[in-house]
């Protein structure tokens, strides 16, 4: 029977003929003018005598007048149905209207209405009653038309129909214009003629089948539209079929009709993200969030729109917590006398109210395939899947895909997890295949099972005999059904209730012997979902054996019980339930914790057991230090991070704070402590201290220094006693805390100023850490300073500082700084020409790369050797981007006015004209002023001029020729090689510029050549 003609059935009531002949078919509406009558689509037959009325009734409207029509809507919109006004076919009629949309759904309204408040039915009113529900079966067939407008009037039709034929809920979203509408729970369950639990049961096919329709994958993109307008219109009218709803919605987005094109998917996806936004508003939405978040997110709604469609928190709190309607309250119906027999086989059912996915007993065939697929997504599973898939991909990408497909922005996560495995379920659900398909077969084979309303007692037979191992397992249900292991018992036995089946078996269990409860403990992990009460009931039941001093009860069976299921845990690849819940849980949990595939569920278990067992809080507190030093990172970083958090808490904060003191105090030792490697017994072992065991003392105290700033105090009384290795170490380790704790500290500016004999190193780097990306701070500088003048007189501590000193005290220690290892002095040219991050520019320094150089040519040589000065220099030619040939001019410049020449003046000269070649004439202009200064009186200076003559000719034979004759000699004495092209040089002047050389001097440069004949012969 199709779902048309059971609905029709159902409005009917006991009456049973609707007429013989189906020759006509629906009626089809012209442009203009009269409509006539024509052939239907296949499968869509309607009564002769509803289309000839529906035909004779259109003839007629295309005649009459405007007035004329406005009375007769107003017929159709009372309560009578202007039956009054013509019998059947003069009221009825009008009613129907000239297609199947809202006109023709107000039809089952009104009918129902008339109906109720008349207090006796007539004949007239059976026979129209009659009439409506033909028209509402014929309706629900034309779903099947192959005319796109008359399917998109059916479905509104079937969407009031189910509206109708449903009881309205507290949270109902009704608009004002239909709150006088009839609905179900307005029908009284003791009507005469009307049944209402028919009527009910006719509403749910009717969604059945509109849900049907709107996953064919043959609907075209108007009727889905239209269904999906629907469904979310039912959902907010009806919430009770809002879990109906939000699934159809999920198998649609999972399966859109592959004959859609890409404007028309866009246009659908559109229309499916405003309907699901307009549900999510619902105060009846919150079970379903998730899902409905999950499917917005995929549609490419932003979070912000998602979280303004939230419905108000007051509307929520506002709704009754599991107070259904008064007219759906589970009542027995009295049946009314003079009600014929075959009435009293019609069940009395209860109307449920509405109950979110999950939450039921029965769940649907998705849910159940969901559930299935959920654990097997894991990473290596999908890999696989996508590398089958690869080969059956089509070669060009479809439409519909291309459209619909959005990024996964959260990939991995189980919320995507589990979104996955839903519309998978979906797609396989659709197909008939999957656990949930399978399932449901088989229950609908199973006969069911009889009713009684005795109550419920347990028929003991016999007594049992022993069991054997194999036995006792199959009690459990492992060689028979898990879900119902006692599925096989005599049928004059009751079944116990699952409850009390679970209790007697945990009692049972904990009798067993070892090899017998690790075959339990196998059965239970098989399905730790499904059986995860019989294992807290297992465990309970050993917990209370242990405090009731029974003979088979000890703390080590209870420990063994709970490490068992932890253990069995860690293999399952989506388990969630923490150890919180049993009554104590193991110390040994330690041995489970530190798998690092479970890793921050453990640590969360621990941290609520820390929390949540006052008793044992410090013990378990114990097990998650202890974790914070283990070799694996992942374990180790996650307990820092806990403990981190609890050390906030000022009941626990000594204890940690002790905890990693006593840690670091290990390092004193000459060798480390067994404790390190597990041993129960603080004692020495041989083997020599390692970087890792040296970090296993520090990692817990360097996670807690920044928030605790007096520790470091410790620290530095440890590294005065420790040995070198350990030294190193922690030098190496102690940047981000350091860096972590700021230079404002008072606790380290206190360290800096009493600086304990042996921590200087300490200290210093410490220093380093602070001042490496961002200058010092004046109260940082001061304490330095104090320390470096008042107490230990080492330039080292002035170098993280330098930039916050004064010039003057720069000056002062650089013949200090500039003997120190070449590394270090590269790094003090660095902070003090602001390049120690490769910038190329001057910081903020109290001199300037300018002032650096010539302070350098300054130093005295009896505070400095010559040859770390001339190493410096250097370091400063070398950054060429800071020494430009502006910045090396003025240098020079300033180098050549002082009185006495620098020694390294002319090495300055020579190196700027090495590196910026366009800087000659500014350097004949040099030797020329230093003529007048007397250069040759200054004996390493006169050679550099020399060497700076000869590098430079023959652009230098205008400087050399205004030297005095004696000088002139001398140069020709030290360059001979200059004298040719010297003289060569003065006779290509013109007698003109030859006048102006003196006399003198060209004596010298003949004299020379003659000299030269004369030494060859």
């Amino acid at each position: 029977m199709g779902a048309g003609e059971s609905i029709g059935q159902g409005m009917r009531g006991r009456w049973g003929s609707r007429g013989e002949c189906r020759g006509e078919s629906a009626p089809r509406r012209g442009t203009r003018g009269v409509a006539r009558p024509s052939r239907g689509a296949a499968g869509s037959r309607v009564s002769p005598l509803l289309s000839g009325q529906v035909v004779d009734l259109l003839n007629q409207a295309a005649l009459i007048s405007n007035d004329s029509k406005i009375n007769i809507l107003k017929q159709v919109s009372g309560e009578t149905l202007g039956l009054g006004r013509g019998g059947r076919r003069g009221g009825l009629a009008p009613a129907l209207g000239a297609d199947v949309g809202p006109p023709g759904a107000l039809t089952p309204r009104a009918a129902s209405q008339w109906m109720v408040k008349s207090k006796v039915i007539s004949e007239l009113q059976e026979a129209c009653w009659e009439m409506v529900s033909a028209m509402a079966s014929d309706i629900i067939l034309l779903l099947d038309s192959d005319n796109d407008g008359i399917r998109t009037h059916a479905i509104k039709f079937v969407e009031g129909l189910i509206i109708t034929l449903s009881p309205r809920m507290p949270d109902s979203d009704v608009p004002k214009r239909h709150e006088n509408d009839i609905s179900l729970e307005r029908i009284p369950k003791d009507h005469p003629y009307i049944k209402y639990n028919v009527l009910w049961e006719e509403g749910k096919a009717a969604l059945e089948q509109l849900l049907k329709f709107m996953v064919h994958p043959a609907i075209s993109s108007i009727n889905l539209t239209a269904a999906l307008g629907s469904l979310a219109t039912i959902a907010r009218q009806r919430p009770m079929f809002m879990a109906e709803v939000i699934q159809a919605y999920e198998t649609l987005h999972a399966n859109l009709p592959p004959t859609l094109a890409k404007s028309q998917v866009s246009s659908v996806r559109k229309n499916l993200k405003l309907h699901l936004l307009s549900v999510l508003r619902h105060p009846s939405s919150g079970d379903f969030q998730p899902q409905i978040t999950t499917l917005l997110v995929d549609l490419g709604t932003q979070q912000a729109e998602i979280a303004r469609s939230m419905p108000n928190p007051r509307d929520v709190r506002k709704r009754p917590r599991d107070e259904p309607d008064a007219a759906l309250k589970k009542m027995k119906i009295e049946p009314p006398l003079g009600e014929d027999d075959e009435d009293k086989d019609l069940e009395q059912v209860a109307v449920p109210a509405p109950k979110a996915s999950g939450q039921g007993s029965a769940q649907s065939d998705t849910d159940i395939t969901a559930e299935f697929l959920q654990p097997l997504l894991t990473p290596e599973n999908v890999a696989n899947l996508v590398l089958i898939s690869m080969v059956y991909l089509p070669e060009t990408m479809p439409a519909s895909f291309q459209a619909t497909y959005t990024p996964v922005e959260s990939a991995g996560t189980e919320a995507q997890i589990k979104h996955l495995s839903r519309l998978m379920a979906t797609q396989m659900t659709a197909a008939g295949l999957g656990p949930g398909v399978e399932q449901t077969k088989h229950l609908k084979e199973e006969p069911k099972e009889e009713k009684t309303a005795k109550p419920e007692s347990v028929v003991i037979k016999r007594r049992l005999s022993a069991l054997s191992q194999g036995q006792a397992i199959s009690v459990l249900g492992a060689q028979g059904s898990a879900a119902n292991p006692l599925e096989e018992e005599a049928p004059q036995t009751k079944r116990l209730p699952r409850w009390a089946r679970v209790k007697i078996l945990a009692s049972l269990v904990t009798q067993f012997e070892v090899p017998l409860k690790s075959e339990v403990l196998a059965f239970v992990l098989d399905d730790i979902r499904g059986r995860l009460d019989l294992a807290f009931a297992w465990l309970f039941q050993e917990y209370n054996a242990y405090l009731s001093r029974y003979p088979s009860g000890s703390l080590d069976h209870y420990d063994e019980c709970l490490i068992g299921l932890l253990s069995g845990l860690q293999e399952k690849p989506d388990q969630k339930d923490g150890g919180h819940g049993c009554p104590v849980p193991a110390v040994s949990l330690l041995t489970v914790v530190p798998s690092q595939s479970r890793t921050y569920l453990g640590m969360s278990t621990l941290r609520d057991l820390i929390f949540k067992r006052p008793s044992r809080q410090f013990q378990y507190l114990h097990v998650l230090l202890d974790l914070s030093s283990h070799e694996k990172d992942k374990v180790r970083q996650q307990a820092l991070l806990f403990i981190k958090r609890m050390y906030e808490k000022d009941q626990l904060r000594e204890y940690v704070e002790k905890f990693a003191l006593n840690y670091l105090q290990l390092l004193v030792h000459p060798n480390p402590p067994s404790v390190l490697f597990g041993a129960d017994k603080d004692t020495e072992v041989a083997a020599p201290w390692t970087e890792e065991t040296i970090k296993q003392c520090l990692y817990l105290y360097l996670a807690l220094l920044p928030h605790n700033h007096k520790l470091i105090h410790e620290l530095a009384s440890v590294y005065t006693e420790a040995i070198a290795d350990i030294k190193r170490t922690v030098l190496r380790v102690i940047e981000q805390p350091i860096r972590g704790m700021g230079m404002n500290s008072p606790e380290l500016l206190l360290l800096v100023e009493n600086c304990p004999k042996g921590a200087e190193t300490l200290v210093t780097r410490c220093l380093h850490s602070l001042t490496d990306k961002v200058p010092p701070s004046p109260e940082l500088v001061k304490r330095v300073r104090d320390l470096y003048h008042k107490r230990l007189p080492d330039v080292r501590f002035l170098i993280p500082v330098l930039n916050g000193l004064e010039k003057k005290e720069v000056i002062q220690a650089l013949p200090k700084l500039i003997k120190l290892n070449p590394i270090v002095v590269k790094e003090v040219f660095n902070r003090l020409l602001g390049t120690q991050h490769g910038e190329g520019t001057s910081a903020v320094s109290p001199l300037n790369p300018g002032e650096l150089l010539i302070a350098l040519h300054n130093i005295d040589s009896s505070k400095c050797d010559m040859k770390s000065i001339i190493k410096a220099t250097n370091l400063c030619f070398a950054e060429r981007n800071v020494y430009t040939s502006e910045v090396l001019a003025v240098v020079m410049q300033q180098l050549m006015e002082q009185s006495p020449l620098p020694m390294l003046l002319m090495r300055t000269v020579i190196q700027s004209l090495t590196m910026y070649p366009r800087l000659g004439g500014f350097v004949m202009n040099i030797l020329s002023r230093l003529i007048m200064k007397q250069v040759w009186k200054y004996p390493k200076v006169w050679e550099g001029f020399i060497k700076c003559c000869q590098r430079t000719k023959p652009q230098s034979f205008q400087v050399v020729l205004q030297l005095p004759p004696p000088q002139l000699a001398a140069v020709f004495e030290k360059c001979p090689e200059l004298r040719e092209p010297l003289l060569a040089h003065v006779r290509s002047f013109t007698p003109h510029q030859q006048a102006h050389v003196p006399l003198s001097t060209m004596a010298i440069l003949e004299a020379s050549a003659k000299q030269e004949p004369e030494a060859k012969d």
